[in-house]
């Protein structure tokens, strides 16, 4: 479309939930444009991470994920949407386009949408309670509805398997990569921010060292945040791709934050557990258990969450770009 139809309050709707998806050190690597009723999901440079992610794989997947959430206030208007993965070969930074089309909304966008505002990164303990199988297999659906394939991981080889990749790639992290990441964690001007993640969502270290929970200050000391006792065994899901390029990461995180709005809906919370998709080989070995499904794209930790205080976002209108 290129006459705008949309009024000021249905846009600033559509570019809140876009702002609320979920980025690495919550970056929020992106910009927004209005091309009519359309919407332009673009790359911020200035916010890309060059040693954590050189490739900006994980820029394009929390691109992707904005791309969602504006596909899930468009339906709460009653709109249907497709989006268009980078629409323009000549500009590298337009990441997609949220797409007005004639067909109407999927039905369950509109319970989805309503629990937008509900979904954190979960960096606390989880509940000692189980996921039940039948919402887990909900999440597999979400996955597959984009296009993606959810792998659970709750128990046996595979799971030790994981656990002790995703150590060993905490203990290979850079003094380069921590470098890079205190200017986003509990960042010395945190309190004047509306991005990075500040002291009060780190959560507490766990008092058992476990694989599964990353500890994003590691090395550092964060004054008041304490120890606590974490779940003993939470599942591990690993979303994959059938490809390894810009436009597969993009269906990723459409995918990563349908699947985490699915589990939002029934108490399910996640974190990440990233670390070994940060270096080749160990991508590799994370890979080495998909290879009749795909790529890894994100590792994450599930369990039933408790509540936790959510992460800080700029306004609208530091991310949107002139017409």
């Amino acid at each position: 479309m290129t006459s705008a139809s949309l009024t000021p309050a249905q846009r600033e709707r559509i570019l809140r939930a876009a702002i609320s998806a979920p980025s690495k050190h919550n970056t929020q690597p992106w910009r927004f444009h209005w091309a009519g009723d359309d919407l332009d999901v673009r790359v911020d440079p200035a916010r890309t991470l060059p040693v954590d992610d050189p490739d900006t794989r994980e820029t394009h997947i929390a691109c992707g994920a904005a791309a969602f959430a504006a596909r899930l206030a468009y339906a709460s208007l009653g709109l249907g949407t497709a989006v268009d993965p980078r629409p323009d070969a000549g500009d590298f930074r337009l990441a997609a386009r949220v797409r007005l089309t004639d067909a109407a909304p999927e039905p369950a966008f509109a319970a989805l949408y309503e629990s937008l505002p509900d979904r954190r990164t979960h960096r606390a303990p989880f509940r000692e309670a189980p996921i039940p199988s039948l919402v887990l297999e909900y999440m597999r659906d979400a996955a597959r509805d984009e296009g993606t394939w959810l792998r659970v991981i709750e128990r046996g080889p595979a799971y030790d398997h994981l656990l002790s990749v995703i150590r060993e790639a905490t203990g290979r992290e850079s003094e380069r990569q921590r470098e890079e990441r205190a200017k986003w964690v509990d960042p010395p001007d945190a309190v004047h921010r509306r991005d990075a993640v500040p002291a009060g969502s780190l959560g507490p270290l766990p008092r058992t060292p476990t694989g599964a929970v990353r500890d994003l200050a590691v090395g550092r000391d964060v004054p008041g945040r304490g120890t606590t006792v974490f779940e003993t065994a939470p599942v591990i899901a690993v979303l994959e791709t059938h490809g390894d390029a810009p436009t597969a990461w993009l269906t990723a995180g459409q995918a990563l934050l349908r699947v985490l709005v699915t589990g939002t809906r029934y108490g399910v919370a996640a974190s990440f557990a990233n670390q070994p998709l940060e270096i080749p080989d160990l991508r590799d070995e994370v890979a080495s258990e998909a290879k009749y499904y795909g790529t890894p794209q994100m590792v994450i930790r599930l369990g039933m969450g408790r509540e936790v205080p959510r992460t800080p976002r700029r306004p609208v209108t530091e991310v949107l770009d002139p017409e």
